[in-house]
């Protein structure tokens, strides 16, 4: 390996694939660009971007699918290679919040994320399910958690909001009392809130509705940084004795600085293990910070498509964040705990729903009805 693979792979050591032949692959997709400078790296995605946009098919094709899932391990990589940047700089006390090179930089990856999320939310596959045998969604490696978390997000995203234009509003306001009114109850409970109505409409800000393709972008942006100082061989799961680190909030640090002014985007990346407070990051800080301000303060919604509620205390959750959290788990379990998908919507169900209120009920419920029906297994 030259100098810099060899300074990557000894920082992000779980960024090495234990396959032998997809770990040169991607050491070759490394190498490929380490060495670029930060304004060689825009130019090299723009024109992935205008390749991406000029993509006509109305369906999205193999060839295309594997572009994409060789661009996601690109960013990966490059989100990297910023970090360690980002963290000399800091120890150096030499960081530059207007440095262009990086604004340019950032901003491209997002127009680039936004043309990839776009092709997958608004094209029907080739195939079915065409990304699940690509080696950038195979891979064991942080990388390869984090596309996976990637692509799911947006396909779930799609079932969720065509269930929407199906009707499923409507079904899940008349299930609610029955199949989640005592979830948000213990909600009510841990955080003392007031709320006498508890229905579906009062508990989500403006109610349950589609979520925009301006949210997905942003989700997706988090996404892709989110995990990115996590350097153990797994990520965090909300279990009693699990050990806590501090990873979220050192991806919140980064996330601050590289994409700075998308807010949507930086808070994905700092409530990704809030667990409805069982985790640990932002959220905490948030809560005290506005309970010392005002020891009154009521908080209005359990739930809300706007970060900004968030930031004001108007609602406890943020909803990319908790969609983020359920396929979080969900990848930790199967990928790197070595359960099936059965043991592992059982293991999410007992733990985190029925002995301690974690994960969202109405979107764990969502995921698994997307697992079935789009993914085909049988739970």
């Amino acid at each position: 390996m030259k100098n810099k693979t060899t300074e990557f792979y000894k920082k992000f050591k779980y960024c090495i694939p234990s396959n032998k032949e997809i770990a040169e692959k991607e050491e070759s997709i490394l190498e490929n660009i380490i060495n670029m400078s930060n304004k060689d790296l825009t130019a090299y995605i723009r024109q992935y971007i205008v390749k991406l946009t000029y993509y006509k098919k109305n369906f999205l094709d193999l060839e295309t699918s594997e572009l994409i899932a060789k661009i996601l391990i690109e960013i990966g990589f490059i989100l990297r290679i910023q970090y360690i940047d980002y963290l000399k700089n800091t120890e150096n006390n030499t960081l530059n919040n207007n440095d262009e090179e990086i604004i340019n930089l950032s901003k491209m990856i997002q127009l680039l994320v936004y043309e990839i999320t776009t092709i997958i939310s608004s094209k029907e596959y080739e195939i079915d399910n065409i990304f699940d045998n690509l080696d950038a969604l195979k891979s064991d490696t942080t990388i390869g958690h984090i596309n996976r978390i990637f692509i799911t997000n947006i396909e779930a995203i799609n079932f969720f909001n065509n269930k929407l234009n199906h009707g499923a509003a409507s079904r899940l306001r008349i299930d609610f009392k029955k199949n989640y009114y005592k979830f948000s109850d213990r909600i009510y409970q841990r955080y003392h809130l007031i709320n006498n109505a508890n229905t579906l409409d009062s508990n989500v800000k403006l109610g349950v509705r589609k979520i925009e393709n301006y949210t997905i972008n942003d989700a997706a942006i988090g996404i892709l940084i989110h995990d990115i100082s996590l350097d153990k061989e797994r990520d965090y799961i909300p279990l009693p004795n699990e050990e806590k680190d501090n990873h979220s909030i050192k991806d919140y640090a980064f996330a601050k600085y590289f994409m700075r002014g998308n807010e949507g985007a930086v808070l994905t990346v700092s409530l990704h293990h809030e667990y409805y407070s069982y985790g640990y990051g932002l959220f905490t800080e948030l809560y005290k910070a506005a309970l010392r301000r005002n020891p009154n303060h009521e908080i209005e919604y359990i739930i809300s498509y706007d970060y900004k509620d968030i930031l004001t205390l108007q609602s406890l959750t943020y909803l990319p964040a908790k969609i983020l959290e359920v396929i979080d788990v969900y990848d930790t379990l199967t990928k790197s705990m070595n359960k099936n998908p059965k043991e592992a919507v059982l293991f999410m169900k007992e733990n985190f729903l029925e002995k301690y209120i974690k994960i969202d009920p109405i979107i764990t419920d969502s995921f698994i009805d997307y697992l079935k029906e789009i993914k085909k297994i049988k739970l």
